[in-house]
């Protein structure tokens, strides 16, 4: 392919593959940023749901034991909580009731115990330093954050004042973190999620499931988390991307956090996205190859259109410079049969004159009627070669006429008879003298005996044998043909008559002289046939019917 048409073709696949793939890719992006789109907020919504009744489960949780003690605290006196077993046995009512309860103790306004159950030795601790212990004393109830204390291991307290004049004491529980942290989890979705508290100051109130432990400072800038539920998408500083539920709890200063790997929760719409970017890569591949294939071909036709009809132009111009050339030839055939015509008369009323006495009585006499007789013989022989000339020059429009085959093969063969002697191609005439005459075009006939003499010519060497023979066969008239030149391969054979194609070298035919010889025996309603054996060289049969 030659670079003009390769830029072309190159041309038309990119514009074919935009005009193609673009819409595609536009449409499966649309879709897929849609539906996306729609899966995203959809899974914030149900995060904000799960926030919010996580966070009022959390609440609560922690009103239900807050108001457990304050019944308690308010309903019963402190003498009656400090006799002995009193205290173990409201302990053991709670833990039936509300099984979060490790420890219980009831303290005077001093911080000191006046009565304590519970797995820890903390009947002698004072707690009037503790800062929940303050804050109960100020406030009536109060819920600490999760600190260490005496215990030396993270726990909260929920603790209730009872005011009776100026005698006050304090009922404290300590919540099982392990029981708060369960519920805290609950809200944790999939095998990557999380769910934890974090306080006001950051510090972590459960532990998370991946990486801090309970009391660790939390990476999260609280004073950047508004109140109310929110739901975020934020990445982690090792890279992750998450989507966040921020919940404060309505009667407590902590935030819960609940985590949710989208990939996770998004996995059937990656795996749609997935099986999309496939089709659509697979369908890019098929409609690319279909594209680059008709490119190609369209311009391999193309190209082939543009060179058959460069070939055309040029036998045209080949063709109307025979014309001028069979004009002109017409009309030299014209003027030399006029001086011919005057050189026979005169050349027979010499031969007239000159009798049997002149030839006798004058010395050169005989000498006269011999060149007389060469010069009539050259004469008719100019006359004959014109007469050729002018009947080749004829029109190409069928026109019928009586025609005798062997004359016009003896014609034909005498146009290129001399050729022939120049090659040393040996010219074998097998006519057959008991044909009729037929009702044809003398002028195309002899145009097709002289397109399959020149190929005959051309495909034989040196020292080759062409033999041209004719007979009467089954109501028709056949003229062969044959050469021992090389022969036509058999790939090519289906195209012999097609119009352009030619076994020559470049430059030396245009591959039209069979095709037009063809054409010309089905408008005289004949027909040629050949046959060839590679090596054997080729017989080509005209057949022309009689009648």
């Amino acid at each position: 392919m030659q670079k003009l048409y390769r830029r072309l073709a190159n041309r038309m696949t990119f514009i074919s593959l935009v005009v193609a793939l673009a819409p595609l890719y536009a449409l499966s992006a649309g879709i897929y940023f849609y539906f996306s789109g729609i899966h995203q907020e959809q899974l914030k919504n149900e995060l904000r749901t799960l926030a919010h009744n996580r966070v009022s489960a959390i609440g609560l949780f922690l009103d239900e034991r807050t108001s457990v003690l304050e019944v308690l605290a308010q309903t019963s006196s402190k003498e009656a909580l400090t006799k002995p077993g009193a205290l173990e046995k409201v302990f053991g009512l709670l833990n039936r009731r509300s099984w979060s309860f490790l420890d219980l103790g009831v303290i005077d306004s001093k911080g000191r115990h006046l009565a304590y159950v519970g797995p820890y030795p903390l009947e002698d601790r004072n707690y009037s330093e503790a800062p929940w212990f303050r804050h109960t004393m100020l406030r009536g109830t109060y819920i600490s954050d999760v600190f260490l204390g005496f215990r030396g291991t993270p726990h909260f307290v929920v603790a209730v004042k009872h005011s009776a004049g100026s005698d006050s004491w304090i009922l404290r529980a300590t919540i099982d973190s392990d029981v708060f942290t369960r519920l805290v989890r609950s809200a944790q979705l999939g095998q990557r999620g999380d769910s934890y508290i974090v306080n006001s100051a950051g510090k972590y109130q459960t532990p998370p499931r991946f990486g801090g432990d309970i009391l660790a400072d939390c990476q999260l800038c609280m004073q950047s988390v508004p109140r109310g539920i929110n739901v975020v998408e934020r990445v982690t500083p090792d890279g992750k991307h998450l989507l966040t539920a921020f919940a404060w709890l309505s009667k407590k200063d902590w935030l819960l956090v609940i985590d949710q790997d989208p990939r996770e929760a998004l996995g059937p719409l990656i795996l749609a996205r997935e099986l999309e970017l496939a089709v659509l890569v697979l369908a890019s591949l098929l409609i690319a190859a279909s594209i680059i294939f008709l490119a190609r071909r369209m311009v391999r036709r193309l190209e082939e259109q543009d060179r058959q009809r460069s070939a055309l132009d040029a036998q045209l111009a080949h063709s109307g410079r025979l014309v001028s050339l069979g004009r002109m030839a017409a009309g030299v055939a014209h003027e030399i049969n006029n001086p011919l015509a005057a050189i026979g008369e005169l050349a027979g009323l010499l031969d007239d004159l000159i009798d049997e006495d002149f030839r006798r009585n004058h010395p050169h006499g005989a000498l006269f009627k011999e060149n007389l007789t060469k010069i009539q013989q050259h004469v008719d022989r100019v006359r004959s070669v014109t007469h050729r000339l002018l009947g080749f020059a004829r029109r190409m429009e069928p026109r019928l006429d009586s025609v005798e085959i062997n004359q016009v093969l003896t014609e034909a063969f005498s146009f290129l008879e001399r050729e022939a002697k120049l090659k040393g191609v040996e010219v074998d005439l097998a006519l057959s003298q008991d044909l009729p005459s037929l009702q044809t075009d003398r002028a195309q006939l002899q145009q097709v005996f002289l397109n399959l003499l020149n190929n005959a010519l051309d495909a034989v060497e040196g020292g080759g044998r062409i033999t041209l023979a004719s007979r009467r066969e089954d109501g028709e008239v056949v003229v062969s043909v044959a050469d021992n030149g090389p022969g036509i391969p058999k790939e090519v054979q289906d195209s012999v008559f097609d119009p352009f194609f030619t076994t020559k070298a470049p430059g030396e035919g245009t591959g039209l002289g069979l095709s037009i010889s063809h054409s010309i025996m089905q408008k005289l309603g004949g027909s040629i046939t050949f046959e060839s054996e590679p090596g054997k060289g080729a017989t080509f049969f005209v057949h022309i019917p009689i009648s």
